[in-house]
Parts: structure tokens; C-alpha cells; sequence
């Protein structure tokens, strides 16, 4: 028999939990860093757009080519475009969606884009571009929409 355990002794797994070296305590990760081309493409689309002088101006989702007749956007006309234009730049639809989020310090629903289910592009008035959990931050997740369902659901409204 071999003088090796298959696993170690109950007082060495003790010493382990208790000295906390596998522990982390919320915070203790550092934030994740986000793709630098998501970044530069947030930037250049909050730049291009004619921010809205309320908290709404639209009362539906535009279409990508009906944003350059607009003459204000809302968090929807810059969450359509940040799709459009990173659809441009080669990625998939499917890893784009829409997303609400409700809560204080918001008077309204808030949607932005989120990419790959984990970097959120937004207006600045939650986070610029940031991790998912940090843009919900302390409201709630009101909804998940793909970018490519969005003619469907606008045209079942519609009805």
C-alpha cells in the first residue's frame, strides 16, 4: 500500500480553508479590462449621435438606416447603432442583444448593447463600457432582446 493518500489528511484540508488562501472576498478580482475596439466603437457612436434633450424621445426601437433622419437619440437610437456598426465591422448578430435595465438612480427603463453576454456599451449614464453586473449595477435586468429578433418583436407589436 502506498504512503500517499488519495487525499490529504482532514487536519491538512483544515489549515487550508482556515488560512483563506483560496478565498476572495467580493471585489478582491481585479475588473476585467474591456476590448479596446468595443471601446473605440462606444466612443465614436456617442459621439455621432444628437443626444436627446429628455429622458425619451422615441417611442419605438429605430431601424439602423432611419438613424441618420433622427433628430435626437435616445438610449435605443445608440444601442441600434452600436449593432450596426459592430455588425459592420464582422461581428455575428448573435452575439449582440439588447438589453433593459430599471432602478435608481433611472426614472426609466435604460437599454444598451450587450456583447458576447458580458460587455455592456453604453451612453455613460450607467458606465460607458463595462461588465454586465456593474451596468446593472443596483437596479434590475428588465430584459434580454437578440439583435436580429428585434425586426420580429417590432413587427409583432406593430400588430
Amino acid at each position: 500500500m502506498s504512503r500517499f493518500r488519495r487525499h490529504p489528511p482532514l487536519p491538512t484540508l483544515l489549515a487550508l480553508l482556515l488560512a483563506g488562501g483560496c478565498q476572495t472576498t467580493p471585489g478582491s478580482l481585479p475588473s476585467p479590462v474591456a476590448p479596446a475596439e468595443l471601446t473605440q466603437v462606444n466612443a465614436a457612436v456617442n459621439r455621432q449621435g444628437r443626444p436627446c434633450p429628455s429622458d425619451l424621445c422615441l417611442t419605438d426601437w429605430p431601424d439602423a438606416a432611419d438613424l441618420d433622419r433622427l433628430t435626437a437619440w435616445d438610449c435605443k437610437a445608440y444601442a441600434v447603432a452600436k449593432a450596426d456598426r459592430l455588425t459592420r465591422l464582422g461581428y455575428h448578430p448573435d452575439r449582440l442583444e439588447y438589453v433593459l435595465v430599471a432602478g435608481p438612480p433611472l426614472r426609466l427603463t435604460h437599454a444598451a448593447l450587450l456583447v458576447d453576454g458580458r460587455w455592456v456599451l453604453d451612453t455613460g449614464l450607467r458606465c460607458q463600457v463595462c461588465a454586465l453586473e456593474a451596468f446593472i449595477g443596483g437596479g434590475k435586468l428588465r430584459g434580454r432582446l437578440p439583435v436580429a429578433d428585434l425586426p420580429h418583436a417590432r413587427r409583432a407589436l406593430r400588430r
